[in-house]
């Protein structure tokens, strides 16, 4: 079965290269937004792998539950605050956040946003939920409160495997790991890769994984593009596979007009 790769920055690619040897994984996505467009999950789920997505939309939330009745969804936000806080949401977009400041830029820049009230729940509290023996990843991208997220989990000895956090500021190129990549740090994790959104570290435990991130995605990854993503170079590659399409569906039915 071939990878298709559905994420938009190919952190399904570099996810898979480190960790297709494991059979019906476990993954948490904490961020997780729409269960196909830019999904970092879906190829796993393809492949038998199933997870926790955690989602404070409500339009988000209930798309995962529907693609995906068989795992766990949370409406909620993580953070170190108590009961709920004020989010952000901004339809149809993954730019929906807890962080006042990223939201005023966003409506600065145009973009509809709606308050609500979203139930909070630790990364600890997340992590005691979750039965599997084994976390192979977790990802964190949550629009500028990471390190929310991050210093909530504290007493929890669950390590994912590999831990993939979002460390540009929302909509930017400026890095943001600088506030919270210690707390990964003292937990013993080791920073391998940096793809231009995202940093990747690997447990402790599973030192052997590092040799993987060593390089980017390439032609020895073997991977297809699904062509759903959000990027333009996606939208530039889809719109090339309807053209062959329609170009093979041309010669064929030239080809039988010929015949007949």
């Amino acid at each position: 079965m071939s990878f298709v790769s559905y994420a938009q920055n190919f952190e399904d690619v570099m996810l898979w290269r480190a960790l297709k040897h494991v059979k019906n994984g476990f993954y948490i996505d904490i961020g997780a937004q729409h269960p196909v467009v830019d999904s970092v999950s879906l190829a796993f789920y393809e492949h038998g792998w199933r997870g926790v997505h955690v989602e404070p939309t409500l339009q988000y939330s209930s798309l995962l539950r529907a693609a995906r009745p068989d795992e766990s969804v949370f409406q909620l936000a993580i953070g170190n605050q108590s009961q709920q806080l004020t989010f952000f949401e901004f339809e149809d977009t993954g730019l929906s956040t807890a962080d006042a400041e990223v939201a005023r830029k966003h409506q600065e820049r145009g973009f509809k946003c709606r308050e609500t009230l979203v139930p909070i729940l630790s990364l600890d509290a997340l992590l005691q939920q979750v039965d599997a023996r084994d976390i192979h990843w977790l990802k964190v991208d949550v629009e500028g409160l990471e390190k929310e997220v991050l210093e909530s989990w504290q007493s929890s000895s669950k390590l994912p495997w590999v831990v993939v956090v979002e460390s540009t500021r929302p909509m930017s190129q400026e890095k943001s790991h600088q506030e919270w990549e210690a707390l990964l740090l003292a937990k013993g994790y080791s920073y391998v890769y940096f793809d231009g959104l995202n940093r990747f570290y690997v447990s402790p435990e599973h030192s052997e994984l590092t040799e993987a991130f060593d390089a980017p995605p390439n032609v020895f990854d073997g991977f297809v593009l699904s062509g759903t993503a959000s990027q333009p170079f996606y939208s530039l590659v889809s719109s090339r596979a309807r053209q062959a399409e329609d170009r093979a569906k041309v010669a064929e039915d030239r080809a039988q007009q010929a015949e007949a």
